[in-house]
């Protein structure tokens, strides 16, 4: 069976970790995310990885939450928790992460190139938040996005649910770098040579400073947003939403609209 993530290594200290549903778009199953969160922590308290690469397989960084399993109400906690803990992990382990994001991120996977510390994008990258138009809220992920994305913009993201290029995304807080394409991994495997030139301890106690300076308040910290999350998930308007979109529908509530 194939594996959900996996783990090469360029040089010693250096992990390239690569999303591997390139069928699924790499949709980010329980699987998949619970397997992220053991890699992850297994570098960081084995020393093996000072820094990490995020990318995705296939054409695309990853295309969001699962929604087979989030439409599933057995999977419901397990799938959130989920999110909620590789979101965290990006952000609190001392190795440093890196995402080199590609074709698409679209919610919890534009989450998780956010959640990582840099991120680098292609130039024929499209960002996108459409949790509205499924009718659930993006409360996991905007415990991320709220450290990194100003207010009006954010709102914008949320609201209008519309994509944004790269460009764009590079303006409002989303990628540090824009690239072309057959670029990406060299610019990310640049930033990260950069990051081990510093100190391993030092840059380890930098990372937990940075974390420690911007933090979520209690009303948006991963555990109350996970609650919020949790109760729009069994919204009837999430109910109908997933179903519309595994159906390749329009949702109930469209036929409204004048």
């Amino acid at each position: 069976m194939t594996e959900s993530i996996t783990v090469e290594w360029i040089g010693s200290q250096l992990a390239l970790v690569t999303l591997n549903r390139p069928e699924r778009r790499n949709a980010l199953c329980i699987e998949l995310l619970e397997n992220l969160c053991t890699r992850v922590e297994r570098m960081a308290t084995d020393g093996t990885a000072r820094v990490l690469i995020l990318r995705g397989a296939g054409s695309v960084f990853s295309s969001g939450l699962d929604l087979s399993e989030a439409s599933n109400p057995n999977l419901v906690q397990r799938s959130a928790e989920s999110v909620s803990r590789a979101l965290q992990l990006m952000r609190s382990t001392p190795v440093v992460t890196i995402a080199a994001a590609h074709g698409g991120a679209y919610a919890g996977g534009a989450g998780l190139m956010a959640a990582c510390d840099i991120a680098v994008g292609t130039s024929d990258l499209k960002v996108g938040f459409p949790e509205a138009r499924r009718g659930l809220l993006p409360a996991l992920i905007c415990a991320v996005l709220s450290l990194k994305v100003r207010e009006g913009d954010l709102r914008e993201l949320f609201l209008a649910g519309d994509v944004v290029d790269a460009a764009r995304a590079q303006q409002i807080g989303l990628l540090q770098h824009v690239v072309e394409p057959d670029k990406l991994l060299d610019r990310a495997i640049k930033i990260a040579k950069s990051v081990l030139a510093g100190g391993p301890d030092t840059i380890a106690a930098t990372k937990m400073l940075l974390n420690a300076a911007y933090q979520p308040t209690p009303a948006t910290s991963l555990q109350h947003m996970l609650d919020v999350h949790l109760g729009a998930r069994r919204s009837p308007e999430a109910i109908e939403g997933l179903a519309a979109f595994l159906e390749k529908r329009s949702p109930s509530w469209m036929s409204r609209e004048s």
